[in-house]
């Protein structure tokens, strides 16, 4: 029988936070992000430069202050940014401190240009620079901030759509938005591959160091040493928009979970596994627990998913939480899932059970939140 039709029978437990979101709850939003950069900078300083390059960045600073003057951007030639690369940070950041925000928005360009994988952490500690940049171009006036610059270069050099999650308490604040792009580069960042690519070097969000909070650039010690802890790495996460999180009474809510496998073993299914649990707990409003509806045992008897799931593929299952659950009160939710796996697979490196995993738009939480007007 394929697995994909086995049927699993409904159980529902308490769940608590016991999700291995370790290192989750740091919390980006009261950080500095670019004195952080300068000082991962200071203390990582590259090589020194040359006579002859020392005096090629007095000139390009020079270049660039009589650009900025003439309210004109400063482009740094690719080969003369290949030839002097992550050597001229200590020489070009400082300019991200100038007054003039023309000087900093073409400094930006310059450092994306030198290296564009050091060059992220200033780019997004200039994500709340809202210094206007105005002119013309071709007859079309051109209205932007340094702001909008940097977030132009982290969106060129990341591989993949971006989705940046705002906090539910902090929709429709003033900057909440741009507060939550911070959080996301900023905790996301050291979960990225930059590769070589024909559109230059670009970041790819490595899955398997984020869902397994490793270092991209640490990564392939631990699969040496600890080869057995990556065979099987399951994640579930919902898949969610901002406007999923906000509903009325008496709409459908739904939620739409996505079931992945980022290990480095394809699983070896039994045949005809017994059946694992799916857990479920809805926390309204008022921090209380809502009891499922009949209609709920239905819905989790009828799923389609049965984990191992298998490495590199994905599976999803659409819950219709307004069937499953009375959500008719006004207020704040909260839904947790967790897989138990079956008995005959807890001794195997399919055994593991796993939560869910959401970012919410500060941290990775174990549940889903959404909101009832």
């Amino acid at each position: 029988m394929s697995r994909s039709w086995l049927i699993l029978p409904m159980v529902v437990l308490v769940v608590g936070c016991a999700l291995s979101c370790r290192g989750s709850q740091r919390d980006t939003s009261s950080h500095d992000y670019l004195e952080q950069a300068f000082s991962e900078l200071s203390k990582n300083p590259p090589l020194p430069l040359d006579k002859a390059s020392q005096e090629k960045i007095q000139h390009i600073v020079s270049d660039l202050r009589k650009n900025a003057s003439q309210k004109k951007f400063y482009a740094l030639e690719e080969t003369e940014a290949a030839k002097l690369g992550y050597r001229a940070f200590p020489a070009i950041a400082p300019l991200l401190r100038d007054p003039d925000p023309w000087v900093r928005a073409s400094t930006l360009a310059i450092l994306f240009r030198l290296d564009s994988k050091r060059s992220a952490p200033f780019l997004v500690g200039m994500l709340p620079d809202m210094g206007r940049i105005q002119y013309s171009d071709d007859d079309e006036f051109v209205d932007t901030t340094v702001s909008r610059q940097a977030a132009g270069y982290l969106a060129a050099a990341f591989r993949g759509t971006l989705s940046f999650i705002t906090p539910l308490d902090e929709i429709g604040q003033p900057q909440a938005e741009e507060r939550a792009e911070r959080r996301w580069w900023a905790y996301h960042l050291p979960y990225c591959d930059w590769k070589d690519t024909t559109y230059g070097r670009q970041c790819w969000l490595n899955y398997q160091a984020l869902y397994s909070h490793i270092p991209a650039d640490d990564l392939v010690e631990h699969l040496e040493w600890e080869p057995e802890r990556f065979k099987y790495t399951p994640v579930v996460w919902p898949q969610a928009s901002q406007y999923s999180r906000i509903t009325a009474t008496r709409q459908s809510v739904h939620l739409n979970l996505i079931f992945e496998n980022w290990g480095t073993e394809m699983p070896c299914v039994p045949a005809g596994p017994e059946p694992g649990t799916h857990v479920f707990r809805l926390v309204g409003p008022d921090g209380r627990e809502i009891r499922a509806t009949p209609k709920f045992n239905e819905i989790v008897k009828d799923a389609v998913i049965i984990p191992p799931v298998f490495t590199w593929n994905s599976y999803s299952w659409d819950i219709d939480l307004a069937a499953a659950y009375n959500i008719s009160q006004p207020g704040r939710y909260r839904i947790y899932y967790s897989y138990l796996p079956p008995k005959s697979l807890r001794n195997s490196i399919y055994g593991r059970a796993f939560e869910l995993q959401f970012w919410n738009g500060r941290e990775y939480v174990n549940y889903f939140d959404f909101v009832v007007h």
